[in-house]
């Protein structure tokens, strides 16, 4: 682990190698960009908020996803908020990315460990890398 010491801060540049797999930043790139003038530093902090995301086509497409989820689960009886959220469950099981091993648990640990969060019938919609169809 790198820390911020008065030697790091007179530099220049500062340059996080991510190449190999031994260094990782496990965070977004933009809470490590740092400027002394605060107008500067917000108008690159707004530039990344305003203008890196994804297109309006992604958005869609995932609105079109989530409202039928909820869709599905109204007729299972799990409404929407008065927000609209809700409806359905998510989980987001990363397989492919992770540079600890004991980290890698299998499907059965994965159920055991979150079983007592999920209602019965309720929908849980599963985002993963896994290759292996037949995991969950």
């Amino acid at each position: 682990m790198e820390l911020l010491t008065a030697d790091t801060q007179k530099h220049t540049l500062i340059h996080f190698q991510t190449s190999e797999q031994e260094y990782r930043i496990l965070n977004h790139f933009y809470g490590f960009v740092h400027f002394t003038d605060s107008a500067i530093d917000n108008f690159y902090k707004r530039f990344v908020r305003d203008y890196m995301h994804y297109t309006d086509v992604i958005f869609c497409a995932a609105g079109k996803i989530i409202h039928s989820l909820q869709e599905e689960g109204k007729k299972r009886g799990f409404g929407a908020d008065e927000e609209g959220v809700g409806g359905y469950s998510s989980l987001h099981v990363r397989r492919g990315d992770l540079q600890y091993k004991e980290v890698k648990i299998s499907a059965e640990e994965w159920y055991s460990n979150s079983k007592d969060l999920w209602m019965e019938d309720e929908i849980l919609f599963i985002a993963s890398d896994e290759r292996n169809k037949t995991f969950f």
